[in-house]
């Protein structure tokens, strides 16, 4: 990675307009909805009565336009996978608005030649009508082939390991479908093509196309809501989670649910190959 170019772009800010039915299909993206009978997930994919938007739709909201396939930055963009991901809602979710999203890089990790590079963002979102702070996310993006670039800047806080104390109190197992990804993609917008094309996959050193981190991390949430916060989707204020490996589509993932201190902690794995995808999970409750 040429770490001068990437360092002193200007990263241009981004809008978007969604609506209750791209809530709605970001909420049946996480297999919400599957069981009928289930009344506390129908407000989050019925517009009939009051609506609610899933509070993790938020880090879909203003994507960034893809950069890092410019030749000038010199990125092997093809083996990019996301680290972490976290957000805090300054208010609730709408269920449709207008955001505007501004993109700060904060630091560049440099793990070394043979460990890859650590991307660390900052995406501030507003809701252009009122103009009111909506939410702050943190990405963390792993460039698997671009170690050895150098340093840049300080890097924020990382998720905190689970402690030995915290008090399991449950899991929640989600099947999800073999056509998960390409279902997710559209009503994320997150178009890599990674999670589409078996070609790009086995470039990136993947047999077949995995599924969006960001999807199992939403279907952590779905399993916060759902356990504690059944139609009180507006008490979650924060979660944030670290991607440790790629799921696939048509996997069973368990989330697996923790109490610390007060915050909710969570991981996932994938039952049938017995591989965990995320962990260091935490989410604040109000």
């Amino acid at each position: 990675m040429n770490l001068d170019y990437v360092t002193s772009m200007c990263f241009e800010h981004s809008q978007q307009d969604y609506s209750w039915r791209d809530s709605a299909l970001y909420a049946l993206a996480l297999g919400i909805g599957s069981d009928p009978l289930d009344e506390d997930e129908l407000s989050y994919v019925y517009e009939q009565g009051v609506q609610h938007a899933v509070p993790s739709q938020c880090v879909t909201l203003g994507w960034q336009p893809f950069w890092q396939d410019d030749p000038k930055a010199g990125i092997d963009w093809v083996k990019i996978l996301h680290g972490e991901i976290g957000f805090t809602l300054h208010q609730t979710l709408p269920v449709q608005a207008t955001v505007r999203a501004e993109h700060t890089l904060q630091a560049v990790e440099d793990k070394g030649a043979l460990r890859g590079a650590i991307l660390h963002f900052k995406h501030q979102l507003t809701e252009v009508t009122t103009g009111t702070s909506l939410a702050t996310l943190r990405s963390l993006q792993f460039l698997r082939a671009d170690g050895g670039c150098g340093n840049y800047g300080t890097p924020p806080e990382i998720c905190a390991p689970i402690s030995s104390q915290a008090v399991f109190t449950g899991h929640i197992d989600f099947s999800t479908l073999p056509q998960s990804a390409l279902l997710y993609r559209l009503a994320s917008r997150d178009w890599m093509p990674i999670h589409a094309e078996p070609r790009v996959a086995r470039e990136a050193g993947f047999d077949r196309p995995i599924s969006h981190g960001l999807n199992t991390m939403g279907l952590a949430c779905r399993a916060i809501l759902k356990r504690f916060l059944p139609n009180q989707s507006h008490r979650l204020t924060s979660l944030s989670v670290r991607f440790i490996q790629p799921a696939f589509p048509g996997d069973t993932i368990r989330i697996e649910l923790f109490e610390q201190d007060d915050h909710i902690r969570f991981r996932a794995r994938a039952l049938e190959r017995d591989v965990l995808v995320l962990d260091r999970g935490v989410a604040k409750l109000t």
